[in-house]
């Protein structure tokens, strides 16, 4: 396994004195937020760690296919790293020549087909904006500004004047509507694309999301515009797609029309090896480290590390957070030591025993909060009776003494509050749930 990077931002203030300096940490290394391409960030890119055959394998789908267009589905549970996985992807296509920002495009809840393409069309305007400052008064470019602002306008049109543009609008002032998007935007992106291939880029890559925010009726219309949407945008030479979520809802969005499913190349996303997981703590160590003559001072055990990604599924969002809020309330007031020299940190890595009574209390607090207390009686007879189970609707029917209609109201309510997690769906087999790594702490 290779050596993780030592990566330290420059800074350009001195840094406030906090407690996390007894780790020899300059704040709080167990952010949630993405990394971002600036190297001078808070939270770089270089960060990131992992994920090498994930990495080549999409690189591969898009290098491989040169002038031709493209279009790759990540998929993978709630917090395992996709869009972190994309950035990365994205500043290595940067470096190799093609077109990318930092920005996506997101699938909304009761999306349209020309919403959606007016978006992408937009991104595509700013991703060349941005690699290519001086190409704004290119006549591709510019018959293109007409239809970027009337897809930024919260009604998709409105009075914008047309003069000295190419757009086929005999008039000087008209309406733009999200018809006109999808009468002249597949000419419009064809000729951007075209612009970008006739420049030294090898290709544009759009990114779009939000599949696992998408309730299921709206996963299946996200599934008929991209149907509608193949030939027009993602078939046009030159651009690269890749689309993210959750693995039933990219199933559902890729899967449901042949239209779609032929020409998108599924990767699913599994859980990081815990020894990734360690190297991308460490990462963060070295990179939040305080002082350099001194090493930092892991806040937790490897063995608390593990407990709690266990429980959480493999969920790195969910490791993170349960770290910050194990953590900081015992900063200063544990794992202290007797320390032989002044070199010595006077603090020791903190374990499972000492974390989990300050989770559970932080935790049981919150559900104790919610204002459905059936709701939470619910959840409790859950968790007492087997907070390692597997439920169905059915099982849950019969613990809760419920109809299967009030049980899918329940987990809805329990599932928008992060306490229970639906599974992938295995075939024809029901749905099937399980409890949270919050709810697992509250319960163990």
């Amino acid at each position: 396994m290779p050596p993780v990077p030592k990566t330290h931002r420059s800074r350009t203030t001195q840094p406030l004195p906090t407690p996390w300096n007894l780790y020899n940490l300059e704040a709080s290394p167990f952010f949630q937020e993405p990394l971002e391409v600036n190297d001078d960030s808070p939270r770089p890119l270089s960060l990131f760690v992992g994920r090498e055959k994930e990495v080549a394998y999409l690189l591969d789908g898009i290098r491989g296919a040169g002038e031709n267009s493209s279009c790759q589905a990540i998929a993978g549970a709630p917090g395992v790293g996709k869009t972190t996985l994309v950035k990365e992807i994205k500043a290595q296509l940067s470096a190799d020549g093609y077109f990318t920002t930092d920005a996506l495009v997101p699938i909304l809840a009761s999306d349209t087909t020309p919403a959606l393409f007016g978006r992408v069309l937009s991104l595509l305007y700013d991703i060349i904006i941005a690699n290519r400052p001086q190409s704004v008064d290119n006549q591709a470019m510019r018959d293109a500004q007409l239809l970027v602002r009337a897809a930024r306008l919260p009604s998709g049109g409105g009075n914008i004047s047309a003069l000295g543009t190419g757009i086929g609008l005999s008039r000087g002032s008209t309406v733009v509507t999200p018809s006109d998007i999808m009468i002249d935007g597949p000419r419009v992106m064809r000729d951007l694309v075209a612009f970008v291939r006739g420049s030294d880029s090898r290709g544009v890559l759009i990114h779009i999301n939000n599949l696992e925010n998408l309730s299921n009726a709206d996963v299946g219309n996200a599934a008929s515009i991209l149907r509608d949407l193949r030939d027009i945008m993602l078939q046009q030479n030159g651009m690269h797609y890749v689309i993210a979520g959750t693995t039933d809802a990219v199933n559902a969005a890729v899967n449901t029309h042949a239209q779609v499913r032929t020409i998108v190349s599924m990767l699913i996303v599994n859980p990081m090896e815990i020894a990734d997981v360690y190297r991308m703590l460490q990462a963060r160590y070295e990179h939040m480290r305080l002082n350099d003559d001194r090493p930092a001072v892991a806040p937790a055990n490897d063995k608390a590390v593990a407990a709690l990604y266990e429980l959480f599924g493999g969920d790195l969002r969910g490791l993170l957070k349960a770290l910050e809020d194990g953590v900081r309330p015992l900063l200063g007031l544990a794992g202290m030591k007797k320390t032989k020299s002044a070199d010595e940190p006077p603090v020791r890595s903190l374990t499972i025993d000492e974390l989990r009574p300050v989770l559970q209390n932080r935790y049981s607090g919150h559900l104790e909060s919610l204002p459905e207390k059936v709701r939470i009686e619910q959840l409790t007879k859950w968790g007492r009776s087997n907070s390692e189970s597997t439920q169905t609707q059915k099982t849950l029917s019969k613990l809760w003494g419920l109809s299967q209609g009030a049980v899918s109201t329940a987990l809805a309510y329990l599932i928008a509050q992060g306490y229970v997690l639906m599974l992938p769906r295995s075939n024809a087999a029901p749905t099937a749930y399980r409890l949270s790594g919050i709810s697992r702490l509250i319960f163990g």
